[in-house]
């Protein structure tokens, strides 16, 4: 059996889906460390996706590029049913990308944003929970300096939040 966490704003939007999922076989986690595969909910902006393959619902044909771009193993449009969302989870959960070909493509071809060696060695130490002060003390720059760089990388990314760093792949 397959074990989802739902991410959801609404608790009976939740109740709901896990229902409706517990009904085709599979089985709401509780937790996502308890869980196979994750479905979110995305409203009006693409939030990181969870640590374990996940699926998002979006609400708008347009948020496709940016889910897979975000680090999403897939997405489903907000007209698809039950039937296509259990498949869905159920090729997500076993390490397949749902998602339409040409979409991929146009993800794909949109290199990731070009960060320098300082950047990213600054970037995955915010990403690791070092405070400012430890980043600099750690590479030898000031606290200023630190800021300075986070402030091009959170702009180069497009993200708003340093809990953001850990979802970004291509920081090694």
């Amino acid at each position: 059996m397959i074990r989802v966490w739902l991410q959801f704003p609404s608790l009976a939007l939740k109740e709901a889906v896990a229902e409706a999922l517990k009904a085709e076989g599979l089985e709401a986690a509780p937790h996502p460390l308890g869980a196979q595969v994750a479905l979110v909910l995305v409203e009006r902006e693409v939030p990181p996706p969870p640590p374990l393959p996940s699926l998002a619902l979006l609400r708008e044909n347009d948020q496709a590029p940016q889910t897979l771009k975000r680090g999403y193993r897939g997405y489903l449009y907000p007209d698809q049913g039950l039937e296509v969302l259990v498949k869905a989870l159920k090729a997500v959960a076993q390490g397949e990308v749902w998602a339409e070909r040409r979409k991929v493509a146009e993800a794909l071809e949109e290199p990731p944003p070009h960060l320098t060696l300082r950047e990213k060695e600054v970037a995955a130490l915010a990403a690791l929970g070092l405070s400012n002060k430890e980043i600099a003390k750690e590479l030898g720059i000031s606290e200023k300096t630190v800021k300075a760089h986070l402030t091009l990388v959170f702009q180069k990314l497009g993200i708003k939040r340093r809990s953001e760093l850990t979802h970004v792949r291509f920081l090694s």
